[in-house]
C-alpha cells in the first residue's frame, strides 16, 4: 500500500510584502510599549543633540541668502519694461559668506551623521526586539540592548557607510541621474545588512556581502515590501505631525520655547515611526532566509543565544 507523502516543513517567516507589512504592525500593536521605548532611548540624545546645534543651523532666512549665491538676482532676467525688474527698489538679502556656508555644511553633516548612526543602533536593537518576540513570545529592552552593543562597532560603521550612500545618491540623481539610480538598487541589496549584523555576527562588509546574497533573486520582493514600509511610515509621520503640532501653534513663536518644542515634536515622532521601518527590515531578513535556507524559529533561538548550540553559547564580542 502507498504511503501518503508527508506534509513538508513551512517556515513560519515567509510572507507577501502585504503580510510582511501586516505582519509589522501586529508586533507594533502587541508590543507597543516596549518598541516605542527602544526607540526613545535614542530619540533623546539625538533630541538634545539637535536643540543644542539649532543655533548653528541654517534658518528660513539663511536659505533666502544662499539661494542668492546659487541664483543671483532673479530679476536679472527680466526686461525693463517688467513690473518686477531691475530697477525695482526691493533689496535682495546679503549672500552667505563661504565660512556661513562652511559652517552650515559642517553643522547639517554633523547632526545627520549623527542621526544616522544612533537610527542605525536603534534599528538593530528593534531587530534584535523582533527576533526575541518570535524566540521566547517577549521582549527585554535590556537583553535587546545588550545584544546590539556586542555589535556596536560594526552599526557605527555601518551607520557611516549610509550616510555615504545617501550623499552619493543625491549627487547621482541630481547630477548625473544613472549613477543615482545604482545607489539606489545597492541601498534594495544591502537593506538587511543591520539584521545580518545583530543575529548572525557579521562584520560591516561581510554583513553587506551577507544581505547582498539574500535579496539576491528576491529584490522586487524586498523593493516592494520596503515602498509599503515607506507609505506607511509617511502617511503616519503626516498624522502624528499635525495632531502634535496644534499644541505647538498655541505656544507660538517663543523662541528657546519653539525650539525645545520643536526637538520634542521631533523625537516623540522619530520615536513611534522609527520602530515601524527597523521591523519591515527584520521581517524581510527573516523572510528572505527562510526562502534561501528554510530557517525556522529554533534557528533563530540558537543564533540569539536562547537555545544551546552544539554545547555551548556564542562569543559576544566585537572586533
Amino acid at each position: 500500500m502507498e504511503q501518503p507523502e508527508q506534509p513538508t516543513h513551512q517556515s513560519p517567516f515567509k510572507r507577501s510584502p502585504f503580510e510582511i507589512v501586516g505582519e509589522c504592525l501586529g508586533i507594533y500593536a502587541r508590543h507597543f510599549r516596549k518598541l516605542f521605548l527602544i526607540a526613545l532611548i535614542v530619540q533623546v540624545p539625538l533630541a538634545v543633540l539637535g536643540f543644542a546645534m539649532a543655533d548653528s543651523l541654517p534658518e528660513a532666512e539663511d536659505l533666502e541668502r544662499l539661494q542668492v549665491n546659487f541664483m543671483g538676482d532673479p530679476r536679472a532676467s527680466l526686461p525693463e519694461t517688467a513690473t518686477y525688474s531691475m530697477t525695482d527698489t526691493q533689496e535682495l538679502p546679503e549672500p552667505l559668506t563661504s565660512d556661513e556656508i562652511v559652517g552650515f555644511a559642517t553643522s547639517v553633516a554633523s547632526l545627520f551623521i549623527a542621526t544616522l548612526i544612533l537610527q542605525t543602533f536603534a534599528s538593530g536593537v528593534t531587530v534584535v526586539a523582533v527576533a526575541m518576540q518570535y524566540a521566547t513570545g517577549r521582549i527585554d529592552v535590556g537583553v535587546c540592548y545588550g545584544r546590539a552593543w556586542w555589535r556596536v562597532l560594526s552599526l557605527v560603521i555601518l551607520g557611516l557607510l549610509l550616510f555615504g550612500l545617501i550623499v552619493l545618491m543625491v549627487a547621482g540623481l541630481v547630477l548625473f541621474i544613472v549613477p543615482g539610480i545604482v545607489i539606489i538598487v545597492l541601498i534594495i541589496y544591502w537593506s538587511v545588512d543591520v539584521s545580518a549584523v545583530v543575529i548572525e555576527g557579521y562584520k560591516p562588509m561581510s554583513a553587506l556581502k551577507r544581505s547582498f546574497e539574500l535579496v539576491r533573486g528576491n529584490w522586487w520582493r524586498t523593493f516592494a515590501a520596503l515602498i509599503l514600509m515607506t507609505l506607511v511610515v509617511f502617511g503616519l509621520s503626516i498624522v502624528l505631525t499635525l495632531l502634535l503640532t496644534v499644541p505647538m501653534m498655541l505656544i507660538g513663536n517663543e523662541g528657546v520655547i519653539t525650539q525645545a518644542a520643536n526637538a520634542l515634536l521631533g523625537m516623540l515622532t522619530n520615536a513611534i515611526v522609527v520602530p515601524i521601518a527597523a521591523t519591515v527590515g527584520a521581517l524581510i531578513y527573516l523572510d528572505l532566509r527562510a526562502r534561501k535556507e528554510d530557517y525556522d524559529i529554533d534557528t533563530l533561538s540558537q543564533e540569539l543565544g536562547f537555545a544551546p548550540r552544539n554545547g555551548s553559547q556564542p562569543d559576544l564580542q566585537d572586533g
